[in-house]
């Protein structure tokens, strides 16, 4: 795991410097930036901790089913779980299962993610007067660039 991203979990600190870095920061990948936010999802979860009360604790089911039984088939079980986060890209299936749907390695599920992300955004326009006044930014950037640099 990325230590960079558990320390921010467990400071509360900021998640976004590191993701999908390379080389020291020097070059970024797409794809290492995708499983970096998915790492990132992991210990923004695993930090908010397992909620303990009357619903989760299930006294009822407990009481119901009993030590020896089953509570995958009991309907609280399912409604408990479906509160919990899943990962979207991390394969938690059983090894047979995952070599039977390809032998996907998590290099080629990021690749994938990324192509989905890209086919699927559009671009917003930007606002009239912001893109003015970045273009008036940039003008005076150049020009004190120009100005102060010294070779």
């Amino acid at each position: 795991m990325n230590t960079l991203l558990l320390a921010a979990g467990v400071t509360e600190g900021n998640f976004i410097y590191g993701l999908g870095m390379l080389e020291s920061g020097m070059s970024v990948s797409l794809e290492k930036y995708v499983l970096d936010d998915e790492i990132a999802q992991t210990v923004r979860e695993s930090m908010k901790g397992i909620p303990v009360d009357d619903v989760t604790i299930d006294l009822d089911t407990i009481l119901k089913v009993g030590v020896a039984g089953n509570y995958l088939s009991e309907p609280s079980t399912l409604r408990n779980l479906k509160a919990f986060w899943l990962p979207e890209l991390l394969d938690r299936d059983w090894r047979k299962e995952w070599e039977a749907k390809g032998w996907k390695n998590i290099f080629k599920v990021c690749c994938e993610r990324v192509d989905e992300i890209l086919a699927a955004y559009e671009p917003q326009p930007l606002d009239r007067d912001i893109n003015r006044e970045l273009k008036a930014l940039l003008r005076k950037a150049d020009k004190e660039l120009i100005t102060t640099t010294v070779f």
